[in-house]
């Protein structure tokens, strides 16, 4: 998400009007001196205006929007409020307004290397995908030395398969900055990409030292030794990952995958109807699902499951295909023959290998 600034300075004279009322009070006390009626008055006066005071200022911060929309009225002309709108509308998911604010500061600011940073994610979040890289080489020609803009027009080279340029970037911010655990993360999602499982390990492992919490390079690393058949030692990365994340859906659809490897189907099955729960419209973990039944002859849950993976999308060619031979595993040659044909439309060569499957 775009860099964003934090407040921490508080209202001027608030504490201090507070403490003196305090003190005064307390004086008050140690001195045995009764305060007269309009002192009382007076006291009770500044504190309804503290109160008062709050309360208005409270309006203002009660958004980031709110709180920078205010502090653009009150300084127009200045870059680092319209950028920080621009931030907070971006959050919000109104990138028009977004839009808006980050030119506006580069208005005021050409050399603003965050405005053109933050106004570069949004355009990737809006699939403007040269626009992106427009800003954030812009970003990195005021900046060289700007991370977060290296690992966004990585990210961006990463979306359009251009790994090398990527990797460039990745490699570049983590020389910046080699604490980055992100950069680590995307730098190994190439990697893995181009199956080279032993340096994506590497920079998945360096991520998780960095931030031991990072549920998707657990996420990640749990592949990378799936595609080396290391599969408990998957299990135990897929596992960390739900135990910082227990919705994540995918890493128990593949910590299930890892379990049907090892032959524990009780323990996939709990996985996948888990998966489920969290996320009821994924189709592969109903075909997964259906699997671990048909493996274990219970064809008709299998098939169940299959249909559910069906309606959710009908072009799934695996879920035909495995419900076409569920199908003919209990005798229904017609159903499985218009899987088969279904095949034939979207995907001939699944289609080739249907009938020899059950020989």
């Amino acid at each position: 998400m775009p860099k964003t600034t934090d407040l921490t300075k508080k209202a001027s004279g608030d504490s201090l009007s507070r403490e003196r009322v305090d003190f005064i009070v307390e004086q008050s006390k140690t001195k045995q001196v009764t305060p007269s009626v309009l002192e009382i008055i007076f006291y009770v006066f500044v504190l309804i205006l503290l109160i008062i005071g709050t309360y208005s200022r409270n309006g203002i911060w009660n958004s980031d929007i709110e709180l920078w929309t205010d502090c653009v009225k009150k300084s127009p002309n200045k870059d680092r409020p319209h950028n920080n709108l621009g931030n907070a509308y971006t959050h919000g998911g109104k990138y028009r307004e977004a839009v808006a604010q980050l030119t506006e500061a580069l208005r005021i600011n050409p050399d603003y290397a965050d405005a053109h940073n933050n106004l570069g994610i949004i355009y990737n979040c809006q699939g403007k995908h040269q626009e992106a890289i427009a800003q954030f080489a812009e970003a990195l020609r005021i900046n060289p030395y700007y991370p977060e803009a290296h690992n966004n027009l990585g990210s961006v080279y990463t979306d359009q398969r251009r790994y090398q340029e990527a990797i460039v970037q990745f490699t570049e911010a983590l020389r910046i900055n080699p604490y980055y655990p992100e950069v680590h993360n995307n730098l190994g999602s190439i990697y893995a990409y181009q199956r080279r499982y032993q340096e994506a390990i590497i920079q998945f492992t360096e991520a998780l030292w960095i931030n031991p919490s990072y549920a998707e390079a657990h996420y990640k690393l749990g592949n990378a030794y799936v595609c080396q058949g290391r599969y408990q030692e998957a299990i135990v990365q897929f596992t960390e990952a739900l135990r910082t994340n227990p919705n994540f859906a995918e890493a128990r659809n593949n910590l299930g995958n890892a379990y049907i490897h090892q032959g524990k189907y009780q323990e996939a099955i709990a996985q996948f109807a888990e998966a489920l729960r969290t996320n009821p419209n994924f189709a592969e973990v109903h075909n997964n699902l259906a699997n671990a039944y048909s493996d274990q002859g219970r064809y008709q849950e299998a098939i169940a499951q299959f249909t559910e993976a069906l309606r959710i999308n009908p072009d799934y060619a695996e879920a035909h295909f495995n419900i076409g031979i569920a199908y003919l595993k209990i005798g229904d040659s017609n159903s499985a023959f218009k899987e088969y044909q279904i095949l034939k439309k979207i995907n001939p060569g699944l289609a080739d290998t249907f009938y020899g499957k059950t020989k």
